[in-house]
């Protein structure tokens, strides 16, 4: 019977098979770590599978309204800092939390030449990469989840 003294490499998902060995699998989409000043994230969360903001994968309904709190108050810090240390125009700035139509306007004021698209979060769309487009994921309630991006 053999067991693994330290912990599995981070960003690895692993198995125990019954024969008593540990498969690593380093191709494995494994969520990236929050920002450290946001702490703990809740430890309640209901049952539901959600898309996170950002580039945090699936997960509760909690986890996606916490990730959202700590994405505005980080913008909001953000924000009170000097002006020069701040992007004023996307891409470098945050869009999420605005409304679609909001984040679109922002967009094509820093550039009107890309074709902007609002999209439910979850749609399903081509592959193909175009520089001059940018698609928005809103949730239910017309929120942007996820920064906009050429492609």
């Amino acid at each position: 019977l053999l067991f693994a003294a330290a912990a599995p490499p981070r960003n690895h998902s692993f198995t125990i098979a019954s024969s008593s060995f540990i498969e690593i699998n380093p191709n494995a989409q494994m969520r990236p770590d929050f920002p450290s000043h946001w702490g703990q994230p809740p430890r309640m969360q209901t049952r539901d599978l959600v898309k996170l903001p950002g580039d945090y994968g699936r997960g509760s309904g909690t986890l996606r309204n916490w990730i959202l709190e700590k994405m505005a108050q980080d913008d909001k810090t953000a924000s009170s800092k000097s002006s020069t240390t701040v992007a004023a125009t996307w891409p470098d700035k945050s869009l999420i939390g605005m409304t679609g139509e909001e984040a679109k306007q922002h967009i094509l004021d820093t550039d009107a030449s890309v074709l902007v698209q609002i999209l439910p979060e979850g749609s399903i769309v081509t592959m193909d990469y175009s520089l001059d487009r940018v698609r928005i994921f809103v949730d239910e309630v017309g929120k942007v989840v996820s920064q906009p991006k050429r492609g």
